[in-house]
């Protein structure tokens, strides 16, 4: 099932339960409102005769992978807090640039921290996403979206291995996109990722065993 790479539509996205986001609040202890609200719209996908071979849930986020994407994220940080250092010098000349200047740089910062932590401030997302591969289609639910590809279109599967367990899936339909960044047009694969799963082997084996 993996030589098929040219099919023009691989799965669809559907956005559920919007503005309806359980309390981040919920015991750590038991499965929270989210928990079994991701669960069941996973549930809810199978078609009549579909079975599901595996779930199971991201337990971490991680940073940049590539050394390309750490270094981007690095100099982002990096001149954003440059921005801001200056910046506070401007509350010492007063006005209302030395009060504009320093809130400016604070979300250019806070962007940076996400691209090189993008597990910061991630609990509620981990908690309202989970994943599934039945015998028909892998699926991913996260915070109320709905994407499934169907399994005839994955033309290849990767898999990264991270130094605390856990790992990702990648799954690619042989396709590409094109969008423009700074000036110039790029094209990146068509992916469909199952991040920082426990057990990374055994979601492949599922995928594999349909």
């Amino acid at each position: 099932m993996w030589e098929e790479k040219d099919r023009a539509s691989v799965g669809y996205n559907e956005d559920m339960f919007e503005g309806d986001a359980p309390s981040d609040e919920a015991p750590q202890a038991a499965p929270s409102q989210s928990d079994d609200q991701a669960l069941a719209l996973l549930e809810r996908q199978l078609a009549p005769g579909e079975q599901l071979l595996w779930q199971g849930r991201p337990l971490k986020l991680h940073g940049p992978r590539s050394g390309m994407q750490k270094l981007f994220a690095a100099v982002f940080l990096g001149f954003a807090c440059f921005w801001e250092v200056n910046a506070l010098q401007a509350l010492f000349v007063g006005g209302l640039f030395g009060i504009i200047f320093p809130l400016f740089g604070i979300p250019f910062i806070l962007v940076g921290l996400k691209l090189f932590f993008p597990g910061l401030g991630a609990g509620s997302r981990l908690r309202q996403t989970v994943y599934g591969i039945t015998t028909r289609r892998a699926i991913t639910v996260s915070r109320g979206r709905v994407t499934a590809w169907d399994l005839d279109a994955v033309a290849s599967v990767e898999k990264f291995y991270h130094k605390d367990g856990t790992g990702d899936l990648v799954l690619s339909n042989g396709q590409v996109e094109h969008y423009w960044h700074n000036g110039h047009s790029h094209t990146r694969a068509v992916t469909l990722t199952f991040y920082g799963l426990a057990d990374v082997d055994a979601a492949e084996a599922a995928l594999r065993s349909r």
